[in-house]
């Protein structure tokens, strides 16, 4: 028997699944971790707690399934993107990683800016200047922290972290390497004008490799923390949003979906090149594809927050459950209140580091399932601004496949499902990351010629959420004022990020 293994490093938690041929689930694992703020608009995570969470959830998957080491053929991870960490020649991490979320290097996207102009910055990488990406990221590293940077060995990603702890080889696969606004999408290399202007040293970049390609099998001592085998083999692996696409097969034809986490993306695919300035680059599973896609920062990231904060920190697995039966016990349409889900700055489709959460429209009666039931419209009605810039460049949808975490939620697919006007279809293999994860370790192994033939095979729609038609035009309504609401208070969120 052949099994395999997916790993998918999250934003807030390592989940690990353990596969069978066909792709069929046996065994499934995970652990959480913490993301720290020293300051607002950084986010940084430990990388060890990475590498400790993936460790202990493998060991974990195997206990429970009693499958035989010897018998899992091959593993592959992906993970959130994009990240900096400094590594030394040994792999030893010179500071915590800077994740996606943080929003630090508004100073480095000033001076980028104006040295290299943002449009010749997306015509090299397909991606707009941002301080979501490597690029301003790490350029703060090297002008803040010279001493860290004097050190470094290489610069890794999220995955290409684990990677190194599973096989000792420095490497990035090719879809993170084009979110690092370092890679040349056209060439398909890096770029030396880049790194220059970042003031970055080229041999910090590691090296490419297809998602699929192998980067050689574990090694002993990685073996020793996991349990696994010497002789499986490890692929490169894929950012996470690469892996969600090939699971509901967002690969060409201009194909739309949504994956709603901790973050969100709108996902639309493509079988060749495709750029353009309004939503970002990724590059899919296959040489040439493209996965463009319009990134959300806190979506589900939202909701976590209401609940730690305004509901019950420590509730137990059955928290969202609780959450979801209260919205729906005790409102019958829209809450009425606009919150905006800008907690850590907004990637697409506004671009801006310096926005901030806030509620408009609170009262005597205001109650706290009225704001909980506010904080889903508010994530919906960032899907539908998406939804509209996408189609302002040409790329229209008529119907949305979601997949993700939040689809566990029937309240928030009516609502989301009301406020696009449109049906939304929930696949009936829904894992995320990890289902295209399996199926690029079912193409490895032979079970089928390629991954996407694998998705094609598993692909099926398990429901469809249709809008709630009275509650449509109310919320179209709200939709234009939550738009005005952004634009009328752009400069204060500017005033405060000042002081």
């Amino acid at each position: 028997m052949s099994y395999s293994i997916a790993v998918d490093i999250g934003t807030t938690t390592v989940k690990c699944i353990l596969f069978d041929a066909g792709c069929r689930v046996i065994s499934e694992s995970s652990r959480e971790y913490v993301t720290l703020h020293p300051k607002p608009s950084w986010a940084e995570q430990d990388p060890d707690a990475w590498w400790t969470g993936t460790a202990e959830s493998i060991r974990r998957l195997l206990e429970k399934s009693g499958v035989d080491p010897a018998e899992i053929k091959v593993i592959s991870v992906s993970s959130q993107a994009p990240a900096v960490l400094p590594v030394s020649k040994e792999g030893k991490p010179l500071r915590n990683a800077l994740i996606w979320m943080d929003r630090r290097s508004v100073e480095e996207h000033r001076l980028l800016k104006d040295r290299l102009g943002a449009h010749h910055v997306f015509d090299i990488t397909g991606n707009r200047l941002d301080t979501y990406f490597t690029l301003t990221e790490l350029m703060w590293c090297v002008r803040s922290e010279p001493e860290i940077m004097a050190q470094c060995h290489k610069v890794m990603q999220v995955n290409g972290y684990v990677n190194l702890k599973l096989t000792g080889v420095f490497s990035i696969d090719v879809s993170h390497a084009t979110l690092t606004q370092f890679f040349d999408v056209h060439r398909g290399c890096w770029s030396d004008e880049l790194i220059r202007a970042a003031g970055a040293d080229r041999n910090w970049m590691p090296d490419v490799y297809e998602c699929m390609e192998p980067l050689g099998t574990v090694t002993p001592e990685a073996a020793a923390l996991t349990g696994l085998s010497t002789d499986t083999v490890v692929l490169a692996g894929a950012v996470d949003a690469t892996a969600a696409a090939l699971e509901i097969g967002v690969t060409k034809d201009g194909k739309v979906a949504e994956v709603t986490g901790t973050s969100s993306l709108v996902l639309i695919g493509f079988d060749h090149l495709v750029t353009t300035y309004d939503l970002c680059y990724l590059r899919g599973r296959k040489p040439g594809s493209t996965v463009l896609y319009g990134p959300m920062n806190t979506a589900g990231g939202s909701l976590k927050w209401f609940r730690n904060h305004l509901y019950d920190r420590g509730g137990g697995d059955d928290v969202y459950d609780r959450i979801n039966a209260e919205i729906e016990s005790g409102t019958s349409g829209p809450s009425g209140l606009i919150f905006l889900p800008y907690l850590t700055g907004e990637r697409a489709p506004i671009w801006d580091p310096d926005a901030r959460g806030c509620f408009i429209g609170l009262h005597m009666d205001t109650s706290r399932r009225m704001m909980m039931r506010a904080v889903m419209e508010g994530t919906s009605f960032a899907l539908q601004d998406n939804l509209e810039t996408a189609e302002r460049s040409g790329f229209s949808c008529s119907s949305l496949v979601s997949c993700g975490g939040c689809t566990k939620s029937e309240i928030w697919l009516k609502i989301k499902a009301s406020i696009i006007d449109m049906p939304i279809h929930v696949p009936e293999v829904n894992l995320g990351a990890q289902g295209g994860l399996s199926y690029m370790n079912a193409a490895y192994m032979g079970e089928y010629d390629s991954p996407e033939e694998a998705s094609e095979a598993h692909f099926r729609i398990l429901r469809t959420v249709e809008p709630v038609r009275e509650w449509v035009q109310p919320y179209k309504e709200m939709y234009t004022i939550y738009k005005e609401t952004y634009q009328a208070l752009k400069p204060q969120f500017e005033a405060l990020a000042g002081i």
